[in-house]
């Protein structure tokens, strides 16, 4: 098999046995092997930043090609110095406790992948199975499969050079339904990571197989009139315009408090927003949501090209589209998420106020994601924080990158955890240390503890896990829930 093909197939079984008979033999790798295996494919990964951001945004027509490069370099390098220290090999010891810890990875593992960052998104998953000891298996978004294939092809090569079995790392070409539906219910397969379209979470959550998902953002920012106004301004046409704000971590609706909203907007101006009228408002609502569903053809599109389909009139080099509104219903379609630098403003008497819309537009959409405040206020902060029904809040900068963990304290990522205010078994940010878990043993409290220092594993060959439970039946309305959950991944643009 040709070496950059030997990722790439479109026959499930032959994919999942390989992937299995890897997690087998990736069991007995030890930490200074892996590590081997991470730097390479990392190093890979930064090296390849560039041409894969290209042939991303050519391919799927979304976003910065400039900024999908910070994005792969960040979960290439930046992912060897976020998590390169982190020992998930090896065991551990609570002598206190008197407690034996031993890792012990998923196995294989299935990554839904989105068009949105199919690169980044790559990287992260690949490296963070690698880290682990498990085998992935991806499943791309039909709209970046000829780049995804790419990577990934890239990423087997270093890591096969670099002593990773293989089959560690494989990806199937010709995504569609019913191999998505096969693969999730499959026995081989130890666990899901999706990230996408509420479609596809829902499938990978009715398949029968562990499943960690991820669901759509809607972040409201809050601008209190505490703020740094200018700062504030900065912050927000900079990161809803990052990527042409595919991140479902952006900015989706700003809230502002009436008493600085004047100030504010004009600060925004002067940063390259433009100010819709009431007229290109009604415009820019039908353009992006005819018929109150998002149009994904503008997805990750510029502001300017935004503004051109819906007839309005901007500057050359506008980033980004305000557009006020005072509905704060669902039936405001302002209220839902964008994946466009188009930004909604609406007013709020006073912060009370202001934390109130920004909870009822979360529960609309985006429970359990994302927001941002800009406040000099701690207890503003702390109310905002308690109130708010998500699980990461970004304070005085951007969104789009600061719930993702970048120039933060939260989990560098590129798969936000809703929770269970969500529907997700994770409120954190997705991180290599959710690939394995931890098996406990313990030693009676008053008896003495041994010595673990300086032990090794001794290799074995490590049990598959067994069948589903079940009979044919069972698993044939498993199939079916999870056929009726995809039927529309195709036509999302996640």
């Amino acid at each position: 098999m040709n070496p950059l093909n030997a990722a790439v197939s479109t026959d499930l079984d032959l994919v999942l046995d390989r992937a299995r008979a890897a997690a087998r033999r990736f069991r007995d790798f030890d930490r200074a092997q892996v590590d081997r295996i991470v730097r390479a494919v990392a190093e890979a990964g930064f090296r390849h930043s560039r041409q894969l951001a290209e042939k991303a945004a050519a391919e799927t027509g979304f976003g910065v090609a400039e900024d999908k490069v910070i994005k792969n370099e960040a979960l290439s390098a930046g992912f060897v110095r976020e998590y390169g220290d982190l020992d998930l090999v090896g065991h551990r010891i609570d002598a206190a406790r008197k407690l034996l810890m031993v890792p012990s990875p998923a196995g294989v593992v299935l990554a839904v992948t989105p068009s949105t960052s199919p690169v980044a998104n790559l990287y992260f998953k690949v490296l963070s199975c690698l880290l682990t000891r498990n085998a992935v298996v991806i499943s791309p978004h039909p709209a970046a499969v000829a780049t995804s294939i790419e990577a990934a092809g890239l990423l087997s090569d270093a890591a096969v050079a670099a002593g990773a079995p293989d089959g560690a790392i494989q990806i199937l070409a010709e995504p569609s339904v019913p191999l998505i539906e096969a693969a999730m219910g499959d026995a081989r397969v130890d666990l899901i990571l999706a990230t996408g379209g509420g479609a596809v979470v829902r499938a990978a959550y009715r398949s029968g197989t562990p499943a960690i998902g991820v669901g759509p953002g809607n972040a409201p920012v809050v601008v209190d009139e505490t703020a740094d106004l200018p700062a504030a301004a900065a912050a927000i046409v900079a990161s809803k315009s990052y990527d042409n704000s595919v991140l479902c971590t952006a900015e989706s609706v700003l809230i502002v408090v009436e008493a600085v909203a004047d100030r504010l907007l004009t600060d925004l101006q002067s940063d390259g927003a433009h100010l819709c009228s009431d007229d290109e408002v009604r415009r820019l609502r039908n353009h992006l949501y005819p018929g109150g569903k998002l149009n994904t053809s503008l997805v990750g599109r510029p502001a300017t090209v935004i503004a051109q389909g819906a007839g309005i009139s901007v500057r050359p080099g506008t980033k980004v589209l305000l557009a006020p509104f005072t509905d704060r219903s669902d039936d405001e379609s302002f209220t839902h998420e964008k994946l466009s630098p188009v930004l909604g403003v609406l007013r709020a008497a006073d912060f009370a106020d202001a934390v109130d819309a920004a909870q009822a537009l979360v529960e609309n959409v985006g429970t359990g994601h994302s927001a941002v405040i800009h406040s000099t206020g701690p207890q503003r902060v702390l109310d905002f924080t308690s109130r708010l029904p998500v699980h990461r809040i970004v304070v005085n900068a951007g969104g789009s990158l600061g719930n993702a963990g970048f120039d933060t304290g939260l989990a560098m990522t590129m798969s936000i955890g809703t929770g269970f205010l969500g529907g997700s078994s994770l409120g954190e940010n997705l991180s290599p240390e959710h690939l394995v878990q931890w098996k406990r043993t313990a030693y009676e409290t008053a008896a003495p503890f041994p010595r673990f220092d300086g032990l090794r594993v001794s290799p074995a060959r490590a049990a598959g896990r067994g069948s589903l439970p079940g009979d044919d039946a069972l698993r044939e309305e498993l199939r079916r829930l999870i056929a009726e959950e995809l039927r529309d991944l195709f036509s999302e643009r996640r």
